[in-house]
């Protein structure tokens, strides 16, 4: 059955009769309509994972954290798991996978010291071609603004991600946003536009992406909400009760957005990476309760009733409601929320 298009030019021509409105159509490409029965039956593959459940193919993901919890041993670990196939803390790696790994902001001998201790851990390496770094410490100019109307930085990513080519990259990890994207400010929508549509463009060609961020104060992510409107996933790291410093490389892995996974694989686990004799090392293990109290402050600052949250977590509506209690008495929803109130279902008893 064959997809019916409408040719934007004639629509345009149409529309108007000016010398830009002729120009304008004719510069723009078909575009694809599918009637019911086509939309119905159209066959296209199955979306796999790259890591399973939490990044698809063509997936969008965000990870964000206050300064020194981990995002970088997170991003790190995810990358060498993609691109060695090697399964990741909870994590299923069904296959090996190309990544591209960017870095905005650490001096490239750290960097390099954490990949040897990943990888030091596995039995074999990333094969050749598989894990590449582009560090701004290496750069004579560092990489240029990512969020930027001149799309030279964006342009050279593309270069790198070898677009349409046998071995295009299938993972990209942009850390971080603050280093990486300068233009405008945080909290503006504009800013974020350019962003967004590159990575929207990107997710077409094939290319997942994971892009790390800072948390305010406050515990949530910096600037604009718009950010989160296409992400598949999005995971905030934070430091599990009663965490040391000493500790190092210690978090609490929670979901504020998951597309596709929930229940158990929703749920908050927590996480340490080590390094022995210059062996790194991850253990995974179930978050406490604390972590819970996070998950469900999160979600209802975000706005999601208490039925919601139950489908999103598979918690009964009682513990939504006990740790919804809790994170009050801690305060935790007035750093969350705009006004610390709690979302009820009108099914919910007061």
């Amino acid at each position: 059955m064959k997809e019916t298009k409408v040719n934007a030019q004639q629509n345009n021509q149409r529309a108007s009769s000016s010398a830009s409105g002729k120009h304008a159509a004719e510069s723009s490409p078909d575009i694809i309509i599918l009637d019911w029965n086509e939309w119905a039956t159209k066959v296209v593959p199955a979306r796999e994972k790259l890591i399973v459940p939490i990044i698809p193919e063509k997936g969008l993901v965000e990870i964000y954290a206050p300064r020194g919890v981990g995002k970088t041993f997170l991003s790190l670990g995810i990358a060498i798991a993609v691109a060695t196939g090697t399964d990741f803390l909870r994590w299923a790696v069904p296959r090996p996978r190309r990544v591209l790994y960017v870095d905005g902001e650490m001096a490239f001998i750290d960097l390099q010291e954490r990949a040897k201790w990943m990888v030091a851990g596995l039995r074999v390496p990333p094969q050749t071609g598989f894990l590449r770094l582009y560090a701004a410490d290496l750069q004579a100019h560092g990489i240029p603004d990512l969020a930027s109307e001149k799309p030279e930085g964006r342009d050279g990513i593309e270069k790198a991600l070898k677009l349409g080519e046998p071995d295009q990259v299938e993972l990209l990890i942009l850390d971080n946003l603050s280093t990486l994207t300068n233009t405008g400010s945080e909290n503006s929508d504009e800013a974020w536009a350019f962003m967004q549509e590159w990575l929207l463009k990107l997710r077409r060609q094939g290319v997942s992406v994971v892009f790390v961020h800072h948390a305010g104060k406050g515990g949530k992510q910096r600037g604009t909400s718009k950010r989160e409107d296409a992400l598949d996933t999005v995971i905030k790291l934070s430091n599990p009760d009663g965490y040391q410093p000493t500790e190092g490389a210690r978090f609490v892995i929670s979901y504020e957005k998951q597309r596709g996974f929930f229940g158990k694989d929703a749920e908050p686990s927590e996480a340490r990476f080590f390094v022995q004799d210059g062996v790194g090392s991850w253990e995974t293990r179930p978050a406490g309760k604390r972590a819970e109290i996070e998950q469900v402050a999160d979600l209802i600052a975000s706005g999601n009733s208490y039925r919601e949250i139950q489908a999103k977590t598979g918690m009964s509506k009682s513990k939504v409601g006990r740790l919804s209690g809790e994170a009050r008495n801690l305060d935790r929803l007035v750093e969350a929320g705009d006004a610390g109130t709690i979302i009820h279902d009108s099914t919910t008893s007061h």
